[in-house]
């Protein structure tokens, strides 16, 4: 069996806000908080108000990329 990925949009890896960060994973901001919280050792503190394209790097490997479906093919 092959898992075939799918991206509805491209996934741009750039610096985010908070808000930017929870549209894109359509969550609440209060969800991207405790998952934010729970990654805090390796991520930091955002520089004015915005996630470095690092810790951008870190929160998607960590909960995945916004828009992506995976199919299970035969």
């Amino acid at each position: 069996m092959t898992k075939v990925v799918v991206l509805e949009k491209p996934f741009v890896l750039k610096t985010y806000s908070k808000k930017e960060l929870s549209n894109l994973l359509q969550i609440s901001p209060c969800v991207l908080r405790a998952w934010l919280k729970a990654l805090q050792p390796d991520l930091g503190e955002p520089i004015g108000r915005l996630f470095s394209v690092r810790q951008v790097e870190i929160i998607i490997n960590a909960y995945g990329i916004p828009g992506q479906i995976v199919n299970e093919a035969a």
